[in-house]
């Protein structure tokens, strides 16, 4: 066929086919030379372009981080998508932005340093060693080359170096520390009295036409929302192991099969010195603890008995009478730090201070009993867990693809999958969007169970997969719309809220009218109390974190102003339980920044200055932003509003 199209390819025909053909190529080329992008524009700022492929890149990796960060408790249905992607947009800009005024700014990153600093990421590494193959991999993933992940490093850097350069150069005078002292440790001394809106209501009962009428202005709150019942079946490993038959036989050929899997662990027994501080300790008890198993650690290179400083220095009660000795340890029992040091020294050797919740540690191993790999008796339950498990897993995988086939193959009845999986399917109780009980509980159920297929086609889902390995399948047999409540079955419930009401609505008023007559100097609390017989407590004395009283009496106390000479401050609140509160801030006692330690007013300046600095950055960022010229494209607009 080539052959005749060459042939006949001749004259001006010839030649307009090779026009159709090269004028595409041809605009093609000039495009690429000319470097215009197919790639569709998403966001301008100050001229500086952001494509529509850069922002779902970073939508995907926000995602990702999202995934990292959550582990098992990661639901992407509970993250709304146009909520998300707004934010990325909004991040993206803000980044721009602050990379433009570090360019103005001349703030650089040299390539040997970004190399540096990518080396020196531990996730990169393998045995201490910058590992090449992970570093591919993990670029490779991100849908990155290095050169661009180089570049991003590069702009995170610079931004770091940003930061620093302005939060770095917060500082918090004295003046600042010492009013955060003085209104932080603030104590204020209060007199309050409750007016009981139960009290005040006395008898009040509503008539079953006030009732009525309540429950009809009212009808939205006494509506039965859309609910379902469903049947489902549930496979697990517990469920799909329950019938396993485990033999000794079996143990053993798994055993065989698995021998380098089972190995008893190397045990060290060990002795330590213990100095005990607290995990959050300040930096003075820290420092103090910290010299103090240094100085002992001296004393040991200097020749003297280990057994003998633990019993006079060690904090431990129950190691110290025996010179510290602890007994033998394997991996797992002890604290992080504490067993990476035990399993790193050779027997005989003292290791350096180490520092786990409990305080510092000085370690010696003192005997070794090396691992090996145990025998069938001494790891038969460890060996019987295992085989159960791997079968489990096995059959799990090979049944829920039998669910899933079955399921969908007869899509109105979970029958045939039941009968070949010879389970029972489950029956739940009512439940609506907010989801039922258990496994019900799952935003995958819930969206499943009220998705048009499975609601209103009546099939059944598709296999949902769930946490700790389990699976299921279900189908609604029962739908209800949501629905008003009937009046019998909600009256004694809107008796009692309008009961509620009533005296909520009685104290409320009857505390109004009383805090302006305190106020006005008209009435003092004590001739209230004595008067309406109200309960009245005085001289209490709260602080800002104070829990002896209601939230919402200590925070009106210390929103009033300051008590002046013969004119009392005076405030009050309403409670959730329905009564009233009036009080009177008598005293203001100031906290005393003199009796600050020098140690926590060292460390309480850093955290002001780190919050200042932080403060001072953003408010800078948000200035940059303000003022920079930004465009958002409409269909990113529209994509990230969700229209």
């Amino acid at each position: 066929m080539l052959l005749a199209i060459r042939e006949r390819a001749q004259g001006w025909f010839a030649w307009l086919i090779v026009g159709f053909i090269t004028i595409p190529f041809a605009l093609w080329g000039i495009q690429s030379y000319l470097g215009v992008s197919s790639d569709p524009v998403a966001i301008s700022v100050d001229g500086n372009e952001i494509t529509q492929r850069e922002v779902e890149q970073q939508v995907r990796q926000f995602r990702e981080r999202l995934r990292e960060q959550l582990g098992k408790s990661y639901r992407p249905e509970l993250f709304d998508d146009q909520l998300l992607r707004q934010q990325v947009i909004e991040q993206m800009i803000n980044d721009r932005v602050l990379a433009e005024a570090a360019e103005d700014w001349n703030l650089r990153i040299s390539d040997d340093f970004v190399r540096q600093y990518i080396q020196s990421i531990p996730y990169f590494q393998s045995n201490g060693k910058f590992n090449v193959q992970a570093y591919n991999t993990a670029v490779r993933n991100q849908g990155m080359t290095q050169r661009s992940f180089e570049e991003s490093v590069r702009q995170d850097l610079v931004m770091q170096q940003m930061r620093n350069g302005i939060a770095a150069s917060a500082i918090a005078t004295d003046f600042e520390l010492n009013e955060t002292v003085r209104l932080r440790d603030q104590e204020r001394e209060v007199s309050y009295l409750s007016i009981s809106g139960e009290k005040l209501a006395g008898d009040f009962q509503p008539s079953v036409e006030e009732a009525k009428n309540y429950y009809e202005e009212h009808a939205q709150a006494y509506m039965v929302p859309e609910r379902v019942k469903v049947e489902y079946i549930l496979l697990s490993p517990a469920v799909v192991g329950a019938g396993l038959e485990v033999t000794d036989e079996k143990l053993r050929a798994y055993y065989e099969q698995h021998k380098d899997e089972f190995h008893a662990p190397e045990e060290r027994r060990v002795r330590h010195i213990l100095i005990q501080v607290a995990e959050n300790a300040d930096d003075a008890a820290v420092e103090a603890a910290k010299a103090k198993i240094e100085d002992i650690a001296e004393r040991l290179e200097n020749g003297e008995s280990f057994e003998a400083l633990a019993k006079e220095f060690s904090d431990d009660p129950g190691s110290r009478d025996q010179g510290g000795d602890v007994g033998w340890i394997s991996p797992g029992l002890m604290a992080k730090a504490f067993e990476e040091e035990a399993y790193s020294l050779e027997k005989g050797k003292v290791g350096k201070p180490v520092r786990t919740p409990f305080g510092f540690h000085l370690l010696e191993v003192t005997e070794i009993k090396s691992g090996g790999e145990g025998s069938f008796e001494a790891l038969y339950d460890e060996i019987e867990t295992a085989y159960r498990q791997n079968e489990a897993e096995q059959l799990l995988f090979d049944q829920a693809e039998q669910l899933a086939d079955l399921s969908y193959e007869t899509p109105d009845s979970l029958a045939p999958a039941a009968d070949v999986l010879q389970l029972e399917p489950q029956l739940s109780d009512w439940f609506d969007r907010k989801g039922g009980k258990g496994v019900l509980a799952s935003p995958k159920v819930v969206a499943a169970a009220f998705s048009e297929d499975v609601l209103l086609e009546n099939h059944n889902s598709e296999l949902i997969e769930l946490e700790d390995d389990q699976v299921l399948v279900l189908r609604v047999v029962e739908h209800e719309a949501e629905h008003p409540q009937a009046f019998d079955e909600v009256k004694e419930e809107i008796i009692a809220t309008m009961k509620r009401e009533k005296a909520s609505g009685l104290a409320r008023a009857k505390g109004e009218e009383s805090l302006q007559a305190v106020q006005s100097g008209a009435v003092t609390l004590p001739q209230l109390a004595r008067e309406q017989g109200w309960k009245l407590e005085e001289s209490v004395k709260i602080k800002r974190n104070s829990t002896t009283l209601p939230a919402a009496i200590r925070d009106t106390a210390f929103a009033q102003a300051r008590p002046e000479p013969g004119k009392p401050s005076v405030g009050g609140v309403a409670l959730e339980n329905g009564d009233y509160v009036l009080l009177v801030v008598n005293k203001v006692l100031d906290g005393d920044p003199s009796k600050l330690e020098d140690a926590v007013r060292k460390v309480m300046r850093e955290q002001m200055n780190r919050a200042k600095g932080d403060a001072q950055f953003s408010l800078m960022g948000r200035y940059l932003r303000e003022h920079a010229d930004v465009e958002i494209a409409t269909d990113t607009e529209a994509a990230a509003a969700g229209y």
